[in-house]
């Protein structure tokens, strides 16, 4: 019977996209969800911060100042460099960072988010501590968001920062669900419990990542193919994906 990690967590109904998570974590590579209110995106982060027992930030991007990120600036006795005062709520010493509602985000804070969510760094500092970078949003369209729901305020990502996110995942909602997994997010108890698997999670990416490494170290030239194939097809369609897109596309499915 195939194992369901999320399931263990409480997690229900993500079946069909959990190959795509557990990928997301054994690379370690920028994640977003995009789903209605209520759908479990931020349950689902916050969870696998508990499971894997990371030091996680949770940022509401619809109300963080960027001091909230990084703490607030002061010089160094001979003025020679400024430094940060950190709190608890600072990046420096995180290990997975959430960004919720990334899409409702003034353009000025997306613009500073391009090197946390790429690179690891902010205000061009590295973050070594810093492995995952996930971000959750709601529909940002009219076609998204269908006839009954209205996001205001939900508006699409810049583009360069959408591409900076190595997985996009579309999460389920109530419709998509099974009966049991409908009776199972309905029963309230599980409400505020800390996630633990006994590690059962944190093993499996653990084994997994060495796995992928050994891969990525001698790449499947099939794989690279298919890769460098479905961009170009694409592009023909005129539908582009970045050259960033095209290397991240590669990890993506080797993961």
């Amino acid at each position: 019977m195939k194992t369901r990690y999320l399931q263990a967590l409480g997690v229900y109904g993500y079946e069909a996209v959990e190959p795509i998570v557990l990928a997301a974590l054994v690379t370690e590579d920028p994640l977003l969800l995009i789903g209605k209110a209520g759908t479990g995106k931020t349950y689902l982060l916050n969870s696998l911060s508990e499971a894997l027992g990371l030091e996680h930030r949770h940022y509401n991007a619809s109300l963080i100042n960027f001091d909230d990120l990084v703490g607030f600036p002061y010089p160094n006795n001979d003025c020679s460099e400024i430094r940060y005062l950190e709190t608890p709520a600072t990046v420096w010493q995180a290990e997975s960072v959430l960004i919720d509602e990334i899409s409702r985000c003034k353009p000025e804070q997306q613009n500073r988010l391009f090197s946390l969510v790429h690179e690891r760094r902010i205000q061009g500092l590295a973050m070594p501590a810093l492995r995952y970078r996930w971000a959750a949003m709601n529909p940002c369209s009219s076609i998204d968001q269908g006839d009954t729901d209205f996001y205001e305020g939900s508006v699409a990502l810049d583009q360069a920062l959408a591409d900076r996110f190595a997985f996009i995942i579309e999460v389920p909602d109530w419709a998509d669900l099974s009966d049991q997994d409908q009776y199972n997010i309905s029963d309230p108890r599980g409400e505020g419990v800390l996630s633990d698997d006994g590690g059962a999670l944190k093993k499996q990416v653990e084994q997994a990542r060495h796995t992928f490494d050994q891969l990525l170290s001698k790449l499947p030239p099939a794989l690279h193919e298919y890769a460098v194939t479905v961009v170009s097809l694409l592009s023909t369609s005129g539908i582009r994906l970045s050259p960033r897109r095209a290397r991240q596309l590669t990890r993506n499915l080797l993961a």
